[in-house]
């Protein structure tokens, strides 16, 4: 069953904007493979009516839990496995440069008490992960609990955001960018009580053509480099052709100016075959826009399988891009 929160507005986080917003809370479980998912929805309108931009946060007594990046309608799925006990949660949303921040009505939430003992929990810090320019990296440490029995190998893997409301697949990561985990597999034995993980979460700069690259400094403009042989040629030329008529005269010498000529000849096709070969081998790359500024959502998963059963841990983790 579905539970809903009012909205109010929230003193305690910066107004940085000038729009007051409203911000929702709701949840929704549904089963996905076998055990209960908990998807949380956030919701932030301007009073103006207009859909806030940036990220939103599940947040407990000022904690931040799990979070996500708001799609063009406003609202986030944010997704936080591993909640055990009794919870009272509420979303946060912490502006933009139009809107200002607020927060919804607290939402009491009661999960499992325990980790299955053939289970386990996923856990990552921070929960979110701000980069100040395309081409930054930023490390978060991922935490795996496992249940009392559980044994097995659990492989760790980063993707976009959720598809929809407890949705088992997620889209593709955001345009470059990738995570790298260390290690991507935990081994966990009986007399494991916690693995972690670190794993860099990587962007990408611009680059190529369009970036002012050095390629691209002290290099002449267009097709005119393929030309500018032709005044070398025209110096070798004429003269050799101009003496061609007086070096006739001395018949002895002719095989010798011939000679000359066609030296010359080779000497300007060289030349003006040069420079296009040169351009054509050094033009700069294609160019790469990198990874875009803004907010996105990304979906940390924790995997196992037995061969028979398999079993799954997830959480959302907001980026931000400035």
């Amino acid at each position: 069953m579905a539970l809903a929160a009012g909205c109010m507005a929230l003193p305690a986080l910066a107004q940085t904007g000038s729009v007051a917003t409203h911000t929702t809370l709701t949840t929704d479980s549904i089963e996905v493979g076998g055990r209960t998912v908990t998807t949380y929805s956030a919701t932030v309108v301007g009073e103006d009516g207009t859909p806030a931009k940036g990220v939103v946060m599940l947040t407990e007594q000022g904690r931040n839990l799990a979070g996500a990046a708001l799609d063009a309608s406003g609202t986030a799925a944010i997704r936080a496995d591993g909640l055990a006990g009794n919870h009272v949660l509420s979303a946060a949303y912490s502006g933009d440069s139009i809107h200002a921040s607020s927060q919804s009505q607290v939402v009491p939430v009661s999960a499992a008490a325990t980790i299955p003992a053939d289970g386990f929990a996923l856990a990552i810090n921070p929960t979110s992960v701000t980069l100040a320019a395309p081409g930054d990296a930023a490390t978060v440490t991922a935490t795996i609990t496992p249940g009392s029995s559980f044994t097995g190998f659990v492989e760790l893997s980063c993707a976009g955001a959720p598809v929809s409301t407890g949705s088992s697949t997620d889209s593709a990561l955001p345009v470059g960018v990738s995570c790298t985990f260390t290690p991507q597999n935990l081994q966990v034995t009986s007399s494991t009580k916690s693995f972690t993980s670190d794993f860099s979460v990587l962007s990408t700069a611009p680059a190529g053509a369009g970036s002012g690259g050095a390629m691209n400094r002290g290099l002449p403009n267009g097709p005119r480099g393929r030309d500018s042989g032709a005044p070398l040629t025209l110096a070798i030329l004429l003269p050799g052709i101009a003496g061609l008529g007086w070096l006739g005269r001395k018949r002895k010498l002719f095989s010798r100016a011939a000679m000359l000529a066609i030296v010359g000849a080779i000497t300007m096709l060289g030349t003006s075959a040069c420079n296009p070969r040169y351009y054509y081998l050094n033009h700069p790359p294609t160019y790469n826009g990198g990874t875009p500024t803004g907010a996105y959502t990304l979906t940390v998963w924790a995997q196992t399988s037995d061969g028979v059963t398999a079993a799954e841990q997830f959480t959302t983790m907001p980026l931000t891009i400035k």
